[in-house]
């Protein structure tokens, strides 16, 4: 815990956590929060930086100054994200080793120096590499070096990754140079490096197979050389590289050859790979056969695999584990172990209750249910099998066992009844009273026979039951189906198998549970109040939900009356009167003369619970308003007004102005979207003749987040337009969350007749930060629009398309793509137009 006081309010708390997800790690007050972790949180979960800083310096913390709040840019935002759009996810504390590669990609995309970079990202926050240990430039090379998976691009090599001798090898497999010279390139970059002297002249196409991980979910990562290569890793790669290992003998030669290749590469090998022979892959393989598969190096080898491998091996158990660690495997028992083992007790190992054995581990918590198998498997007392075990080295605890065990006594602890298979009853656990019933029938004996068997099994939470038959009648009762099969019905009756026996059987409910009681059952759930005195099958339906019923102390949602009266074709107030009588209480006030099938759908709670219904004593959210609204083709007015009449509340009343407060396009049309934009309120306003700020209080009314209205003198009706997408009055809007691209300013500077700086600068006071160069122009819309969308730098084959749209030269056209922060190839273009290629002439004319 941190001994500072964390906030309770959940925004308060994404701002105070490190890692902005409210939880632990803490940012400590006594520390400086860095402009890079108020940019992340302003771009993650909305709002400006100023307004984060100054939260959290009410809260405490100590805030950048105004001054480095103000230098802030737009290059910053793309700096911290991790694809350099500005956009999550970003960068953080925890990814400082990963830094240097993600300095090296913003050099060369923002055209600076690693240290200029370095120093910006050091200003931020972030813990970046030295600028003595960064080069003076990068290259497009130098990216992918830099790159995990040799991309050019996130995630970037860790500065300490083991690994990096794998990945000098590929390197220079990928850009046919030698090892050395791609090692001396890495530490030129700043990064530790294996000695040169270690590397090989070069590496083969089948080594990859070699240094390539094996465990599972790591196929694509490179094996580390901080650590010796393992049996393990080597044992996983053999048939990769190997056609046939079914003879330990072939093996062993394959691994020697395997371990001198991996030296030739430079890793050391663990002595376990080095020394191993074809009695050593005898111990190391599951079934002691000298193959796959092979013990898990990384798992404690199972205390069954040392004993049988002493026996089928002729060694002693502890020789075994001397070997076994001597190989490289772990989690050994330390505890004395006997000088042999023989063929009876290896035999008492496992137990099978199914198609595959199960084996006895050291300290097993089902050892009883074992020495049960085992008992009745081979007909041994079980105080002699327990004694055995425990001198083979399984702590089996001390205490009195059943004498003898058969198959009918591994039958009753499973909860199967009719079969020995999982799961088991505890017996520490109290004993369910339909298990008992229920075993008593398929013994075809009395419950008394039943309870001495348990009890002398070892199960101390019996129920307490009279000593009497069970009939197929009875067993039917306690069957939750009531078909006299599983699964059946455990301590507690619940009110709809009480109502479901007596509508089958003709009596009443009171009748019903005096027979369960009879039975052994001690809860039964039964309404308060006069119980029925008799049930129409019918009425059974009416207290059915899935997986279960209805308990009678609950409210019952006005959503599962409407379904039962549209099922049954009747009335909800007659499903009202009938649910009554059977003992329910409260049950919906208002309910409508007819159901709808709207309101079956409008009345679910699918979109924000897992309950089948809205509940009555509750609001309804909005959000689920505006989806109903959307899946019945609604307006939210329509929707709130009908779930009004159903009975449900709200925390406002509807108004049909609220449809266009909702709506996208302020027309009280679909779509309905929960976060509005700036755009959105702004068009509301002009239609409905109100301010920005009443839209924005009668949206929080209705339950709907709105945005914070810039500090602007006045609005106007082109600040719409300039906040449209498509700047045509309409939504969609821009989201304050990602950058507003050149081309939508271009678009908008034409649409308002303004300069593009001028619009950028009326973006930014609206909440949309901007910049754009003073070297653009409005025409230079007409080029982007040409421009097809495209990731990274514009491809060569969109330039020279460009070229033969605008009748500018290559160098023009990129010369203008710079001037709009479009990235391009680093080339000599040519600076004139390539001349038109003449006409072929027909060389057979007619």
């Amino acid at each position: 815990m941190p001994n500072f006081p964390v906030p309770v309010d959940r925004d308060d708390r994404i701002l105070v956590s490190r890692d902005l997800n409210a939880d632990a790690p803490w940012l400590d007050p006594a520390d400086a929060v860095s402009l890079s972790h108020i940019l992340r949180a302003a771009a993650e979960h909305g709002g400006d930086p100023a307004s984060i800083s100054t939260r959290l310096a009410e809260l405490g913390h100590r805030v950048p100054t105004a001054e480095q709040l103000a230098a802030v840019t737009e290059d910053d935002l793309k700096l911290l994200s991790q694809h350099f759009d500005g956009c999550a996810p970003f960068i953080g504390p925890q990814h400082v080793s990963l830094l240097r590669g993600h300095v090296f990609k913003a050099a060369r995309r923002l055209k600076r120096s690693p240290a200029d970079i370095a120093a910006r990202y050091a200003e931020l926050g972030l813990q970046v590499p030295r600028p003595e240990h960064l080069p003076e430039s990068v290259e497009q090379e130098d990216l992918s070096l830099a790159s995990q998976s040799f991309s050019g691009g996130w995630p970037w090599q860790d500065e300490d990754d083991p690994r990096l001798r794998s990945s000098i090898l590929w390197a220079a497999h990928v850009l046919q140079r030698t090892p050395a010279d791609i090692a001396a390139r890495y530490a030129a970059l700043g990064y530790r490096v294996p000695d040169p002297a270690s590397l090989p002249e070069q590496a083969e196409v089948g080594d990859f197979e070699l240094l390539r991980e094996r465990r599972p979910g790591r196929s694509q990562h490179w094996i580390a050389d901080d650590e010796p290569v393992p049996l393990g890793h080597v044992l996983a790669t053999l048939p990769y590289v190997v056609d046939a290992t079914d003879d330990p003998q072939r093996a062993v030669a394959a691994i020697a050859s395997l371990c001198e290749r991996f030296t030739g590469l430079g890793y050391r090998i663990h002595c376990g790979a080095a020394e191993v022979t074809a009695a050593d892959l005898h111990l190391v393989s599951e079934e002691l056969n000298g193959r796959a598969p092979w013990l898990d190096q990384e798992k404690p080898v199972p205390f069954h695999h040392l004993l049988r491998g002493a026996h089928v091996c002729g060694l002693a158990p502890r020789e075994v584990a001397a070997r076994l660690t001597r190989l490289g495997y772990q989690g050994l028992p330390e505890a004395p172990l006997e000088d042999s083992v023989d063929a009876d007790t290896i035999g008492l190992l496992s137990r099978t209750l199914g198609k595959d054995p199960v084996w006895l581990g050291q300290d097993d918590p089902e050892w009883f249910l074992h020495l049960v198998a085992v008992g009745a498997h081979t007909g041994r007392p079980l105080a002699e099998i327990a004694d055995l075990l425990r001198r083979a080295g399984f702590h089996i605890p001390q205490e009195e066992l059943p004498s003898r065990t058969t198959e009918q006594d591994l039958k009753l602890l499973s909860r199967r009844i009719h079969t020995a298979a999982e799961p088991w009853l505890s017996r520490t656990d109290p004993v369910p009273v339909s298990h008992v019933l229920a075993a008593a029938h398929v013994r075809k004996t009395s419950t008394g026979p039943v309870l001495a068997r348990l009890r002398e099994l070892g199960c101390t939470r019996l129920p307490a039951l009279p000593d009497r038959t069970v009939t197929n009648d009875d067993l039917r009762l306690i069957s939750e189906r009531g078909n006299g099969h599983l699964p059946f019905l455990e301590d507690t009756v619940p009110y709809g198998r009480v109502v479901r026996a007596a509508a089958d059987s003709g009596t009443s409910v009171r009748q019903v549970a005096e027979i369960y009681r009879g039975l052994g059952y001690t809860e039964i759930v039964l309404p308060a109040g006069p119980l029925p005195q008799s049930v129409p099958p019918r009425d059974v339906a009416l207290i059915e939900v899935e997986n279960g019923w209805l308990t009678p102390g609950d409210a019952v949602p006005t959503g599962h009356v409407l379904q039962l009266a549209h099922d049954q074709g009747t009335d909800p107030a007659d499903v009202r009167r009938r649910l009554h009588a059977l003992g329910f209480r409260r049950l919906p006030e208002t309910l409508p003369d007819t159901v709808l099938r709207s309101d079956l759908i409008m009345v679910r709670s699918g979109y924000w619970s897992q309950e089948r219904w809205l509940p009555t004593d509750s609001p309804v959210p909005a959000g689920h308003i505006n989806h109903a609204a959307t899946d019945l083709n609604m307006t939210p007015c329509a929707v709130a007004n009908r779930l009004l009449a159903l009975g449900h509340t709200l925390t406002y009343t509807p108004e049909p102005e609220d449809d266009v407060f909702l709506s996208q396009n302020a027309d009280g049309r679909a779509p309905w979207p929960m976060v509005s934009h700036l755009g959105q309120v702004l068009l509301a306003a002009k239609l409905l003749g109100r301010t920005p700020a009443e839209i924005n209080d009668r949206r929080g009314e209705l339950g709907h987040r709105s945005p914070a209205l810039p500090e602007v003198d006045r609005f106007d009706d082109e600040d719409i337009i300039l906040l449209s997408q498509d700047v045509d009055l309409r939504g969609p809007w821009l989201d304050a969350d990602t950058v507003v691209p050149v081309k939508h300013v271009l678009r908008a500077a034409r649409a308002t007749d303004r300069s593009p700086q001028a619009v950028a600068e009326r973006l930014t006071r609206l909440g949309h930060p901007v910049h754009v160069s003073p070297a653009v122009s409005v025409d230079d819309n007409d080029l982007l629009e040409t421009l097809p969308p495209f990731d990274g730098a514009v491809p060569v084959e969109h330039i020279l398309d460009m070229v033969n749209r605008t009748g500018m030269s290559p160098a023009q056209v990129v010369a203008r793509l710079s001037v709009l922060n479009c990235p391009v190839p680093v080339l000599n273009y040519p600076t004139s137009r390539p001349a038109a290629t003449p006409e072929r002439q027909n060389p057979h004319p007619q």
